[in-house]
Formats: C-alpha cells, structure tokens, sequence
C-alpha cells in the first residue's frame, strides 16, 4: 500500500474510538517520562506550596509540641540581668533540662550543636558548666542531642554510635553517604538519651519541603532529630511504625505543614527566658513563672529565634521561619502518622491516560464550541480535585504533567485534525466567508454536509432595510463615488446586525436583509431584531442637529427598517455551480413591504403584529395602523418601535395613550374626533408625523366616507 493510500486510509479512521484510545496511551507514556525532568518536578512542588497556602491546617498540629524560643528578649535578659553573654553557658541548659524533666517533659530537644568545650567564666569553670549538663542529662533526663553531618572526612567517636537507627532500613536504597559529623562532645553524646542528625536538603528556591528521618554516615545509620525525639519520646515505637513512615528512596519525609510559622502561629512559643525563671524558681521553692503541669508529655525544642543567631528557614508559608520549627512538623507528622499521601505511579499513568483520552474525544468527535468547553471543564475538574483530595485529605494528585498532558493532547489532536481535515474546511471557510455570518460558516465547516441544495424552517424575525430619497441622491454622484460612500455605510450598519446576533443575509442595492434566528434557532430571535434596529437608530440620532453631514452619516440618518417575524425556510438556494444561503417566504415578503410602509407615516422602524406581540413587555411600541400592504390580502397591524422599556422613563410616553385614542376614533369612522386628536399630536412640542399622515387620511375619509368601513386602509404603494 502506497504511503498516500495509507494516509487516505488513516484519515477515515483516525476518529475511531479505538484510534483514539492507542494515541491515548501513547502521549499518556510521553508524559508520564517527561515527569521525571527537574523543571517539572520543581513545577509540582510550587503547586503543592500553593495547595498548602490555600488550605492550611493550624488546628491538627500536635499541641504537645512546645519551642522554646532563645529569643532576642532572652539574650538581653541573660546579658543585663545574668551578665552572661552569647553563647549561654552549658549550666543554664543543664537547670532547664532537669526541670523540664522534672515536669513531666517527653523529650527536651536541643537544635543546637554541642561539638566543643565550653569556656570558662568568671563564675563557672567550663569543665563544671559540661560536667553539670552531662550528669543532668546521665541521671534521667529526656534530652536529644543533634550533629551535623559533613561530606568532610572526620572520625566518629564511638560513642555516637550507641544512637544508630536500631531498624534495618533495607527500602531504602539511595541514602546520601555522609563521611564526617560535628557530633556533640564524648560525655554529652554517653549521657544524652538520644542524637538525631539535623541537615536540611534545600531545594533550587530553599523551601524546605522534605526532611530526612534517616542519614547514612560511612555505613551506619542514624536519625534525624525528630526521629530520635518520637523514638525516644513515646512509650513504645516498634519498627511496624518505623515502616509506615512514608519514605523515598533518600530517606525523606515530605513535610505535612500545617500553617505558617513564627511566634504564637502554628505552635507555640515560650521565651528561654521564662523557663530558665521558671527552674530556678522551682529549685529555690519560689513561684514559677510557668505552672506546674505545662509541660507534661510535650515535646520541648530548645532553639534560636534571635534575627542574630541566623537559624531562619523557609516553608511553603513563611520565608524566615524558625528552624526548629521544621523538627517541631516533622514531629507532629510521625507522632501522629499524620502524612502527605502521594498517588502511586500506575494511578498517575492512568489518569493521564484518562485526560489524554477525552481530550481526543472531545476536540476529536465534538463540535468545536463544546470541545473547548468540555476541555476547560476537564481542567477545572483537574484542579478542583487536586484542591480537594488535598484540603480534604491530604493527598496529592498531580497538576503540572496532568495539564502538561491536556495541552499535549490538545495540540495533537488540533494538529492532526488540521492536517487531515484542514484543507477542505479552509476551502469552505475561504468560500463561505465572502458573504455569510461567522456562526454559519463555523456551523457548515463543522459539518460540510449542511452545504447541499434545499433548506430547513425556522421560525425567525426578517429585517429589510432602504435609504430615503436614495434615487434622487444618486443623480448627483458618480457610481464610483455611490459605491464608496455605501461600503462606508454597510460597514457600521453591518455591525449593528451582527453584534446582535444577526444573519447578514445580503445586501440589496442601497439597503439591505437580515434575519435573525437563522441558522442558529434563537428563542428571542424578535428581541434581537429590535435591539440592532434601536441600536442603529440611536448611532444614527447622533447626526440628527448636524450641519456637515459626509455622505455615509446621511444615509444612515434616512434609514427606514421593517421588520416581521414568523416562519420562512433558510438554507441553500442555487445550483451545483452557485449557491447562495437565503430565506425565503411571506415572513420575508411581509417585511420587505413594512419597510417601505415607513415612507407613508415618516417613520424609522416599523414592525408587525407578529413581532410586537413577542416583544411588547421589553420594548415601547405604538400601533401605527391597520392596513392591508400591496401584494397582500390579509390586513396586518403595523407598530412603530420606540424604545427598550428599561432604557427610558415610561412617563415620556404617555403621548402615545393619546394617539391611541385618537386611532380608536378614526377606526370607528369618528373623523371629527380623530381629526381633533391627532392635530393635537401634529402640532407643538411633539410634531408627530404619523398623526399628520392620518390627518391628511382623515380628511379625505371624511369628503369621502367609505361604505363599509371596518377601520383598515388598503395601501397601493410599495
């Protein structure tokens, strides 16, 4: 099979669901691989910042998580009060760690590093500062030590080993290697009841978004701080739990924040201060600043906060947070089991398939109109459901590679279709343009079967238009200049039709029609008819007190309309070698004959019965007259439009209830009375034409009263 014949084959059947379904799977594969990008990955994790902003979780941080903070507050007091500068001595950190014990505290966590001697001060020796602080933590104390790890090549005391993971941790493959560590001192890491690791793997923008549990150091495992605080912490923490950690491969967890951080947001802050007062106000039997019983079973971080200490980090909330702040979430995550859930792979690969998959349907065997609203319903969809699973459950659906994968799909699916199909709906469109309404040709190059000979009815409302005195106008121009000074004409007057929702159906010499409701049924189809009418007679009034009219501001100043509504066939009209789309009926002829009724009562906008009656409640409209028009046996009442009811104070119009009257009188062959009336009306302020043209009426009725008269004129002129 020759590659043409293939391509011809493939072109019939590229829209079969089961084409659609192998194309599917494909660009859901190329997705899915694309995943893996670094840029993308960045991408999600912005998204899952933004997901963290919009809905945060203050009330499930675990309340028995305390900081205390070693604030700027605190160095003044220690400074002023203690006349102790920065760094405090190891004896303050050894009378709160004894009291924060005494307390009931499950564990006191230092975010500090204790990897060098103190040094001697006036009042304590630096050997009797360490010494306190080892003994207090050697005789019971909870505290949790941290080192930090180092790709620098240091021994590691053995000492620190007796603080190793005591689980296998054989799922985790691709830990980091660490080769050396600033651990605290000999006796503090034999005294302490645990050492966890403090190290942050910072991302390209440094949000902390995960935190290793486990580190690697030249072999042996070790945890984390918060780690080593749940495991010391609790009762019991059996590998089971260890286990259900959600982990990857590097050991990390991805932090569940809960809102931001700082001072009195998320958790809660004390001043160092307040508990060192505290303890050595318990070891004097004084009165504590912070009762009894505050600290039973909490978790106590001891850290800096002070703008000077410079231990700031950034969360999906907060840039300059706490950093003990993030082993304070992780914490709360483990003690709790309280994770961020991740969609597994073979899910991700499904929904892209899913989202591949009715995208292809949709642009592929959908009107164009609803492909591009079934399309932006999918990704709002998409991003309602990643909201939700996340605000409701803390789960996370992917969004960068899921829309990744629409606008793939999109593109592919455009593309193809254009190179397919392309070619013969650009011949439509280029042929169809010329001379029908934009929804038309969308309509018929969706579907190039409506291009064929006959048509289909609607009901719809036809507008002819005409200019006055167009003949004796054209007299005293040249054709050219006539067809200049009309282009610039239609040109306005053509956007008054289709900008409410007209069919430019065509033009006829100096006028032109339009119907409304065709081809696409429209229910208010009269409504819109009178709103373009009322639209371009109010861009036309703005000419009326003008002394320098150009040629095209003339017309449109003496433009009459008719319109009628009712039922006609539209479709295409012609032979094989031309066609054109019209409509045709009475509806059609009824309104080509009001129009020309305009020039008998100087009106602008004249409209049938069967018009008013559907736009009598929205819009202002007299009764003109009953009459029979030329070419047609049955009378009709004809309206003249005035305006949108809820665009003008009806109470301007009362004049039309005395016109009314006057026609009621001139119906029932009371000339006199009629006569009386509508000279009223004629006359200053209001100067009605139409009252003039039933005087003149009147009058001749009058000479000449008829035998039956049943109050309708026949009239004999166009």
């Amino acid at each position: 099979m020759s590659s043409s014949s293939s391509m011809k084959l493939f072109s019939r059947h590229y829209k079969r669901i089961w084409v659609l379904g192998i194309m599917a799977a494909l660009l859901s594969l190329i997705s899915y691989g694309i995943a893996k990008l670094s840029f993308l990955e960045d991408i999600e994790s912005k998204t899952v910042d933004y997901r963290f902003r919009l809905a945060p979780r203050v009330q499930d941080a675990d309340s028995s998580v305390v900081m205390i903070a070693i604030d700027d507050g605190s160095l003044s007091f220690a400074s002023q009060e203690l006349k102790q500068g920065w760094p405090f001595p190891r004896e303050y950190y050894a009378v709160v760690s004894e009291y924060l014990t005494g307390q009931g505290a499950r564990a006191v966590i230092f975010d500090m590093i204790f990897d060098d001697p103190d040094f001697d001060r006036i009042d304590v020796s630096a050997e009797d500062s360490d010494g306190h602080f080892a003994y207090v933590m050697a005789a019971g104390s909870k505290v949790i030590l941290a080192q930090l790890l180092s790709h620098q090549e240091t021994e590691v005391d053995e000492l620190l080993t007796r603080h190793q993971l005591p689980y296998a941790v054989d799922h985790l493959p691709n830990l980091n290697v660490w080769k050396g560590t600033r651990s605290p001192l000999p006796e503090f890491s034999y005294a302490a009841r645990g050492v966890g690791a403090i190290n942050l793997l910072e991302s390209k923008d440094s949000t902390i978004r995960t935190v290793p549990a486990v580190y690697n150091l030249k072999g042996k495992h070790y945890p984390s701080l918060a780690l080593s605080a749940i495991m010391n912490g609790e009762k019991t923490f059996p590998q089971e739990k260890f286990k259900r950690i959600p982990l990857n491969q590097k050991g990390e967890l991805y932090l569940n924040w809960y809102g931001p951080g700082g001072i009195n947001q998320t958790f809660k802050y004390l001043p160092f201060q307040d508990v060192l007062k505290s303890a050595v106000a318990k070891l004097l039997g004084w009165d504590p600043v912070i009762g009894d019983g505050y600290f039973k079973d909490k978790y106590v971080i001891i850290g800096a906060t002070s703008g000077g200490l410079m231990d700031l980090k950034t969360s999906p909330y907060t840039w300059g947070m706490p950093g003990m702040e993030v082993w304070a979430t992780a914490i709360s995550n483990i003690k709790n089991e309280d994770y961020i859930r991740f969609l597994p792979g073979i899910w991700h690969l499904l929904i892209l398939f899913g989202i591949s998959f009715l995208v292809l349907i949709l642009v592929g065997r959908v009107s164009s109109s609803l492909s591009a609203f079934g399309v932006m319903l999918a990704l709002l969809v998409l991003l309602f459901a990643a909201y939700y699973s996340f605000y409701a459950a803390r789960f996370i659906l992917p969004v960068s590679v899921p829309i990744l994968n629409l606008l793939l799909s999109w593109l592919f699916i455009l593309t193809l279709s254009y190179i397919m199909e392309g070619k013969h709906k650009r011949e439509l469109r280029m042929m169809f343009n010329r001379y029908l309404h934009p929804d038309l040709v969308d309509r018929i190059v969706d579907n190039p079967d409506l291009v064929q000979m006959g048509g289909e009815e609607y009901q719809a409302t036809v507008m002819f238009s005409d200019i006055y005195n167009f003949t004796g106008f054209s007299e005293k121009h040249t054709p050219t200049e006539l067809v200049s000074y009309l282009n610039e004409y239609f040109s306005q007057f053509t956007n008054s039709i289709l900008d409410y929702k007209g069919l430019l159906d065509k033009y006829t010499g100096d006028g032109l029609m339009a119907v409304f409701g065709v081809p696409i049924p429209n229910p208010d189809h009269a409504y819109w008819a009178c709103k373009a009418a009322l639209a371009h007679r109010d861009f036309s009034l703005e000419f009326k007190n003008r002394t320098d009219l150009n040629s095209a501001q003339f017309f449109h100043l003496n433009t009459r309309l008719g319109i009628n509504s009712g039922p006609l066939v539209a479709g295409n009209i012609g032979s094989e070698r031309r066609m054109e789309y019209t409509s045709i009926g009475d509806t059609v002829n009824l309104s080509a004959r009001l129009e020309g009724v305009n020039k008998v009562f100087k009106t602008h906008i004249i409209i049938s019965e069967a018009t008013y009656i559907q736009v009598k409640d929205k819009m202002f409209c007299r009764e003109l007259d009953f009459l029979k028009v030329k070419g047609k046996k049955e009378p009709t009442r004809i309206f003249e439009l005035i305006a949108e009811r809820d665009k003008v104070d009806a109470s301007e119009y009362g004049w039309i209830s005395d016109y009314e009257r006057a026609l009621a009188e001139y119906r029932a062959g009371n000339w006199d009375a009629a006569l009386k009336g509508f000279q009223a009306l004629a006359e200053e302020p209001l100067n009605d034409e139409a009252s003039r043209t039933l005087i003149k009426r009147c009058e001749i009725l009058k000479l000449n009263p008829p035998k039956d008269w049943e109050g309708i004129f026949t009239l004999d002129e166009k």
